[in-house]
């Protein structure tokens, strides 16, 4: 396996484990919501799950982008939630 393909793979491990986390963070501050009564909290803590939502789109689309093979296969998935709503 040459350098290139080494260093792809590695890049295609970080995008996954960088969801991963970000989904992590989602859960922790929605748990912060759940807790506090505090308005400006609230407010702050929303603002952030939404950038950190955004971040999981941009890093599926960036590992889309690195393997189309994971695309295919979460469009599939997605195909099948779709149906078995039917």
């Amino acid at each position: 396996m040459n350098n290139n393909l080494i260093n792809q793979q590695i890049t295609i491990q970080n995008t996954r484990a960088d969801i991963i986390g970000e989904l992590e963070a989602i859960i922790q501050y929605e748990n912060h919501l759940d807790v506090t009564e505090n308005p400006q909290a609230k407010q702050i803590i929303r603002h952030i799950v939404a950038e950190e939502k955004m971040h999981v789109g941009e890093l599926f689309g960036l590992l889309f982008h690195l393997d189309p093979e994971s695309k295919k296969q979460f469009e599939l998935g997605y195909q099948e939630f779709v149906e078995g709503r039917k």
